[in-house]
């Protein structure tokens, strides 16, 4: 593929965390929202801390060139750990994926009157031919998906205000009820551990694409910059709609009190984001297959093949409560991977300082 520059690298690592609970800002006001105002405190400091990791991940893999998203995380030779781990990231990812599946399918149901089956088959069958294509054709879908999300996002937050009054954005007081996540700070770094424990699979082989330092930090950061600009105005465009926050895709209600016109544009965000975060799942359990076992191409198509064939059986029963119970606890379970990810960074600096 051409050489991923800063824009790309951006756009992609922004969308890597842009799924169904991020758009829909359920997933943003059960971590930050129900804190009250501090939330978006919190909301900062994950977006930065989600720079810092990424740049710290994505330069480890450019001063060792290791491309085993297992061998990052697990330096030493340790059969059974790297094992644990490798199943417990393809296992988050390949669930992703059927999430995504299911919640197309609910969407188009709800918005556009679709079969949920019909809608959830079509878009397993897009993302296979998409992650078909390899890295060139996951980088092409999120230079489109990102831009337009963070287009739309702004524009949604805007009408919303002007409709309803920006003088009304009013977070509530604390009303997290979550025991997993205790308070705002604990809150901004499980949903930072979590969505980079998800994404160690897909940074892994970008990094080894990004040759130069300077795109590499002036991507990143931009890419979390992003994220942030998303983060805010679906936020403030919920705290301008409290009725909302308890429904099941509270952005799509807040489109639904502006017009039929604003929900359709939802829909669409929406779907960008469960495609290009299902895009980046099913491309790192192919390059981690492609890795490990060498498989020809035809085998590695057919791996995404019946990726997609189960994403959509799977898609049938649906996965309730996810964000507020599975992605808390593998966040706990990604914060042993990333302190492991820096040590090995800080270690790998030492040597090359040594060296030099």
């Amino acid at each position: 593929m051409k050489k991923i520059n800063s824009i790309k690298l951006m756009f992609t690592f922004a969308g890597c965390f842009l799924g169904a609970g991020y758009v829909s800002g359920q997933e943003l006001w059960q971590f930050f929202g129900s804190f009250g105002k501090i939330g978006l405190v919190g909301m900062v400091v994950a977006a930065v801390l989600l720079s810092a990791f990424g740049i710290v991940l994505t330069r480890y893999v450019q001063l060792t060139g290791i491309s085993d998203m297992d061998k990052v995380v697990i330096k030493k030779d340790i059969k059974s750990l790297r094992a644990v781990f490798v199943f417990l990231e393809v296992f988050f990812l390949f669930g992703i994926f059927v999430i995504m599946t299911a919640g197309v399918g609910a969407m188009l149901e709800q918005v556009f009157g679709i079969n949920p089956l019909l809608g959830s088959a079509v878009f397993s069958l897009l993302v296979a031919l998409t992650a078909i294509c390899g890295m060139s054709g996951m980088v092409t879908a999120f230079s489109v998906t990102v831009p337009v999300l963070v287009v739309m996002s702004a524009v949604i937050f805007a009408v919303s205000g002007t409709k309803n009054g920006f003088s009304n954005i009013a977070f509530p007081e604390n009303t997290n009820e979550n025991p997993l996540l205790s308070n705002w700070l604990v809150s901004a770094v499980v949903f930072v551990s979590y969505n980079l424990f998800a994404s160690i699979g897909i940074l892994t082989p970008i990094g080894k694409e990004v040759k130069s330092k300077k795109t590499l930090y002036t991507g990143i950061i931009g890419g979390g910059v992003l994220l942030l600009l998303i983060a805010f105005g679906i936020m403030m465009t919920m705290a301008m709609n409290p009725n909302s926050i308890s429904a099941q895709l509270p952005m799509l209600a807040a489109a639904e009190n502006i017009s039929p016109v604003f929900t359709f544009i939802f829909a669409i965000l929406l779907f960008g984001g469960m495609f290009g975060t299902s895009v980046s799942s099913v491309f790192a359990i192919d390059e981690f297959v492609k890795a490990r076992f060498k498989v020809s191409k035809k085998v590695s198509v057919g791996v995404i093949v019946a990726l997609a064939v189960l994403a959509f059986a799977g898609s049938v029963f649906g996965f309730d409560k996810l964000i507020g119970v599975v992605y808390p606890v593998c966040g706990y379970l990604g914060v042993a991977a990333l302190v492991l990810i820096v040590v090995n960074f800080v270690k790998v600096r030492k040597e090359n300082k040594i060296q030099q």
